[in-house]
């Protein structure tokens, strides 16, 4: 039983509806009754009857999101016990965290943080989500900021895994390449082209070749871990890059027409979240770390 399965089935009840519930918490509704479900599995029984038009809680349903309410409430009242010592809380956090939430969350995040939390040192690992599992399973890090493609799952005995945002997965190309005038591909139609891929490290490269693999050996030019690398390469030759679309958004090589965006149209959903060890022990300026990415994550 965790707190934010506490929270959400308490939302159900106040909203009347998964759907409202999800859109009040800004998470996706199937990750939503995931959750529930999972907490009416542990409990053995049935919070919700679910109808087309809603949920309702059930009888002992009701009994359970009462003593959830309670529970949130005393969870509010230590936070205001140890909102104002904040700044007294001398210590060190330490994430591990993908480039592209890296460069798109941690600045605003980090910076509010610090106006409550001014005498935290927070250490950044950019690297990919395969070394951050090692990492976190290690718990060589607090934190962990990664990206999961297809159907993998990482809510598990060993991981938590929190979700934030999704993406889509794209190519892209320079004005050298025949792809540039596309807007969409698949991964059969880039086998015969030049990859440029991140390093095996990253989820991204594990899933892209085990895609294009399906139909042939996969032309790997080169691999790297640095995203602007791979950006500079693609732009001076015919080489295909893969990123997800977050971080190709305001991106200023795509903005100045040097590189171009193309949707793979049989890519899953990139599922971006944060990633913790279920053994961690309980840590004031972590876990307000971990609600101040919350916050910020839901805005992407």
């Amino acid at each position: 039983m965790r707190l934010e399965q506490l929270r959400y089935i308490i939302e159900i009840a106040d909203t009347g509806s998964f759907t409202s519930a999800s859109e009040r918490l800004f998470i996706a509704q199937p990750s939503l009754s995931q959750a529930v479900a999972s907490l009416e599995k542990e409990l053995n029984v049935t919070l919700f009857t679910r109808y087309r038009t809603g949920a309702v809680p059930t009888q002992i349903g009701l009994q359970i999101i009462a003593h959830a309410r309670d529970v949130m409430r005393g969870i509010g009242e230590i936070e205001k016990l140890t909102a104002s010592d904040c700044s007294k809380i001398s210590t060190r956090i330490t994430i591990g965290v993908i480039p592209t939430l890296s460069a798109y969350l941690l600045p605003q995040v980090i910076e509010s943080y610090r106006e409550k939390f001014p005498n935290v040192a927070i250490r950044i690992r950019e690297q990919g989500t395969e070394k951050i599992l090692r990492d976190c399973q290690t718990r060589e890090i607090n934190i962990g900021l990664i990206s999961v493609h297809g159907k993998r799952s990482l809510n598990d005995e060993e991981f938590h895994f929190q979700h934030l945002v999704d993406g889509r997965l794209m190519a892209y190309v320079g004005a050298r390449c025949s792809l540039a005038n596309r807007k969409k591909i698949t991964f059969r139609e880039l086998l015969p082209f030049q990859l440029f891929l991140y390093g095996d490290e990253f989820s991204l490269h594990r899933y892209c070749l085990e895609q294009i693999s399906q139909y042939g050996r996969p032309n790997i030019i080169s691999t790297t871990h640095n995203p602007e690398s791979i950006k500079r390469f693609v732009m001076q030759s015919e080489a295909v890059g893969f990123g997800p679309d977050l971080s190709l958004l305001n991106d200023i090589y795509v903005k100045a027409g040097a590189i171009f965006p193309l949707e793979i149209t049989d890519a899953s959903e990139i599922h971006f979240g944060i990633l913790t060890n279920r053994k961690r022990k309980p840590d004031v300026a972590v876990d307000a770390f971990i609600k101040k990415i919350l916050s910020y994550g839901h805005r992407l």
